[in-house]
């Protein structure tokens, strides 16, 4: 099972007796077990119901004999075990318990190795799930856009999922926070528009490289020079700040060029990777883009890329000068 589907069982209600959780994303697996924890415990019953261990301090029969304690009023009980891959005794010890859980109670393991072999972890995928926590793939943050939104009792329209994916990438810590701040700003309504994403988002982190390519191409020097300012304060790297802006040039020219040969606004967006929530903006500047321009900006661009890379120039001042050239011509 992965992260995800994992967060969908618990929506439905789907529990396990027994979980392991384990891996490098430590932020979404703190915040699996704390959606497990609001799932199964009464807020009032936690200091009966809930019991937490650390591997490197607790004893297997600890442990279990929490696990076979009756939860107060009714319910689940859990337990928490962190640090799970430093518990010092053999994990033969639980196969007993592993073979026969307390259906009320909820054993949850939690580690940055899954340190189960052979017999024990044979036995204890038999009524529990092993869940590997990783960082995720570009491919599946849509989903855990829509996932998150679900948690703020909100729905993510196509485009401002799409939008969402371009600026924050795959950091799920700030896209939990983003989407919360979006939760908040969008009030009673229940879908999360493009336009809250333009409002919210970028503001909230300040400015970004997508803002920065809109300046540059409506020839705003003051607005692009603001972002820049921004981004380079915010740690953003002089070098990918020019790769983005070279990428969004290049697809500029390139798109004119398939105007030029009579190709649809949809056959250039599909062509190079244009999302939908962007492409009428996008066709509208290269649209103004001529051949000359297009020429003398990959020039500039060159400049800049080898004065980065080579020359003591101030790398502010680089980009500063790039996109006043960028701007004027």
């Amino acid at each position: 099972m992965k992260p995800l589907e994992l967060q969908k069982a618990i929506k439905r209600k789907e529990i396990a007796p027994l979980y392991f959780l384990y891996g490098d994303e430590s932020f979404l697996l703190e915040k699996t077990v704390a959606s497990l924890q609001e799932e199964l415990l009464d807020p009032n019953l936690l200091h009966f119901n809930l019991t937490i261990f650390y591997g490197s301090e607790s004893t297997p029969q600890d442990i279990i004999s929490s696990a076979k304690t009756h939860p107060i009023a009714g319910g689940y009980r859990m337990v928490v075990v962190k640090e799970a891959d430093k518990l010092k005794s053999p994990w033969k010890v639980f196969t007993s318990y592993f073979s026969q859980p307390l259906a009320s109670t909820c054993l949850v393991f939690c580690g940055e190795k899954l340190p189960l072999k052979s017999q024990p972890l044979s036995t204890f995928k038999k009524k529990g799930v092993p869940v590997r926590f990783y960082h995720p793939y570009d491919r599946e943050i849509p989903g855990w856009i829509r996932n998150i939104a679900q948690t703020c009792n909100k729905k993510v329209s196509g485009s401002a999922v799409s939008l969402l994916n371009t600026e924050l990438e795959n950091d799920l810590q700030t896209i939990y926070k983003e989407i919360e701040k979006l939760a908040a700003y969008v009030g009673d309504r229940e879908v999360i528009e493009v336009d809250d994403v333009k409002e919210v988002v970028t503001v909230n982190r300040g400015v970004s490289v997508f803002k920065l390519n809109d300046h540059i191409a409506d020839k705003d020097r003051e607005g692009a020079l603001y972002v820049l300012k921004h981004l380079l304060g915010a740690g953003e790297p002089p070098l990918k700040i020019l790769t983005m802006i070279t990428r969004q040039t290049r697809l500029l020219v390139r798109a004119k060029e398939m105007l030029e040969q009579g190709l649809s606004q949809t056959e250039i967006g599909r062509k190079l990777g244009i999302r939908d929530f962007y492409l009428k903006d996008f066709i509208r500047r290269a649209q103004v883009v001529s051949r000359p321009q297009g020429e003398k900006s990959i020039h500039l661009l060159f400049r800049s890329d080898w004065k980065l890379k080579s020359s003591r120039v101030d790398k502010r001042l680089v980009l500063e000068d790039l996109i006043t050239g960028l701007c004027v011509l």
